[in-house]
């Protein structure tokens, strides 16, 4: 049997005959594990299993390196031990598209990396009731994940499960509807047995799972990263109680089925700012970050959405826990929200995502859910390359596809910025730039010195930037020169997507580049690099 790298397969181990009472176990809090070991002598330890429906478990593996691989399982039920799984033997993968396992950059730790070394620029999408969307209309909802791919976005925010969220009359404020809104909350299926409002928290919905199998590959295939939030605690789900066997079962099931999925960040869950409201400290969710660590054998990175709520200006215990942070924060201007990314940068040593940021207005005009933070596209995307100047990571979202009430069609117009966003980054070395301001007399500054500058103005106008740091010669009397160097400088009208490539003649400190856009007082970027003459 033949797997192409970094994809996945399902081995599928039959319990058989038990002596005595065959039910006297839970099937879904049956401990199953299995041991892969590569022909080179590399392991995979203890990757766990999940129970698939009747008499069957599921042992998902996805090989990380080319080679003949043989498994071996371990359960406390005799006939589902010591099972032999495979051999397989995994071959080159053919699609560019897969990466192995979204993890740090062990060069640049403040970073995103593919375990491949392919450096993963970040730019979320958060669309919540995705699992909803999937379930009632699967043909569509793939069409709109190529589009959100498409439109420059690589990161899917969303949940295992949520139950009703904005599409209420209350949240609302009574505004209607159009008639043809499709709203997904309550979902059609709930996570666990019975339902939402009379639960089993004894068993899981496997019908449910099977469906979600079905959306994770749908993203895994199109090369998106799965912000998974296994929990939400705003969305009026009835969760079992904390830490007893039935919640814990819960989130070892969850990490057991998509783990394999290279693509996958794990989330304790969305709003766990009022896991501390609710439980006084942040025991619990500490509690879950070593329980997903514990259970996932491929090392997936953990974050928590925003644990404490009043982010601004702060971090906890559970950002230091974590392997990157995930905050909210809000603050509705350019310069605010460069400052609080810069901040992070320096104080942790870890990669900073502001997660959830402004909602974007709709393109139509009906109420879901406004803050004061709901605002144009023009001045999201402002936002958005204020985080990014400063080595922050984005999270997009859009009012009329973050919560129940989910509707692509008509586009809004500053989907497509966001391509111009993607393909204008894509050529620098974004991994290895910092926020640099102090090279810049005005506006925002990315750089990696003497090699690649990133300068964000979102007012427009010329760009005075200190280029001192490009190949140079000096003269006896240390007078700077510029060395036999080609330099480029890359303008783009951040709203039209208008480009425009000039040469550059450095002049030391505080060179004067000329805005040569059609508009020079829109919002605009400007990136410079250089080439050996």
């Amino acid at each position: 049997m033949e797997i192409p790298q970094h994809h996945i397969h399902d081995f599928v181990v039959r319990r058989g005959a038990v002596p005595g009472n065959p039910l006297a176990e839970n099937p879904y809090w049956v401990p199953i594990s299995a041991t892969f070991e590569h022909e080179s002598g590399e392991i995979l330890e203890d990757i766990p299993g999940f129970y698939s429906g009747g008499d069957t478990w599921t042992v998902r593996f996805s090989p990380t390196r080319t080679g003949r691989w043989v498994g071996r399982t371990s359960s406390t039920i005799p006939t589902l031990s010591d099972v032999t799984l495979g051999p397989i033997t995994c071959v080159e993968q053919e699609d560019d598209g897969q990466h192995g396992i979204l993890g740090i950059d062990p060069v640049h730790p403040q970073r995103f990396a593919w375990s491949d070394g392919t450096p993963h620029l970040t730019l979320g999408f958060e669309c919540d009731w995705l699992f909803a969307y999937h379930q009632t209309d699967p043909e569509q909802c793939s069409r709109h994940l190529d589009l959100i791919a498409a439109r420059g976005f690589n990161t899917v925010i969303t949940n295992v499960y949520a139950h009703t969220g904005f599409s209420t009359s209350e949240a609302r404020g009574d505004a209607p509807l159009p008639p043809e809104t499709s709203v997904y909350g309550p979902p059609e299926a709930y996570v666990f047995g019975g339902t939402n409002e009379d639960p089993d928290h004894e068993t899981l919905n496997l019908a449910f799972f099977e469906e979600f199998d079905r959306l994770m590959h749908a993203m895994h295939t199109r090369g998106l990263v799965v912000h998974l939030m296994i929990q939400v605690q705003n969305k009026h789900v009835r969760w079992p109680d904390r830490l007893s066997a039935a919640d814990n079962a819960y989130w070892r099931y969850v990490i057991a089925r998509y783990q394999a999925f290279g693509n996958v960040i794990w989330d304790v869950g969305k709003e766990s700012y009022n896991l501390l409201r609710e439980t006084g400290s942040h025991d619990y969710t500490l509690s879950r970050i070593a329980l997903i660590r514990h259970n996932d054998a491929y090392n997936h990175l953990v974050t928590v959405h925003d644990p404490e709520g009043a982010s601004l200006g702060r971090y906890s215990a559970v950002d230091e826990a974590c392997d990157f942070a995930s905050h909210q924060v809000h603050t509705g201007r350019v310069d605010r929200y460069n400052r609080e990314a810069t901040r992070m940068r320096q104080i942790l040593p870890k990669p900073y995502f502001n997660i959830e940021y402004g909602y974007e207005e709709g393109a139509e005009t009906f109420k879901t859910y406004q803050s004061r933070t709901t605002a144009s596209w023009q001045d999201v995307l402002k936002w958005t390359y204020a985080l990014l100047a400063a080595g922050g990571y984005p999270g997009y979202y859009y009012s009329n596809t973050a919560w129940d009430l989910i509707r692509f069609e008509p586009e809004p117009p500053g989907w497509i910025r966001y391509h111009y966003l993607r393909d204008f980054m894509d050529g620098l070395p974004f991994n290895e730039m910092a926020g640099m301001n102090v090279l810049v007399d005005r506006g925002y500054c990315l750089a990696d010195p003497g090699r690649a500058y990133f300068i964000y103005l979102p007012e427009g106008g010329e760009a005075l930037v200190d280029l001192t740091d490009l190949p140079s010669t000096r003269s006896p009397r240390g007078d700077w020169r510029p060395a036999e160097v080609d330099v480029r400088g890359r303008w783009m009208n951040i709203y039209s997507g208008q480009e425009q490539t000039v040469t550059i003649e450095p002049t030391g400190w505080l060179t004067e580049i000329p805005n040569p856009l059609e508009d020079p007082d829109q919002p605009c970027v400007l990136a410079i690099t250089y080439e050996e003459a």
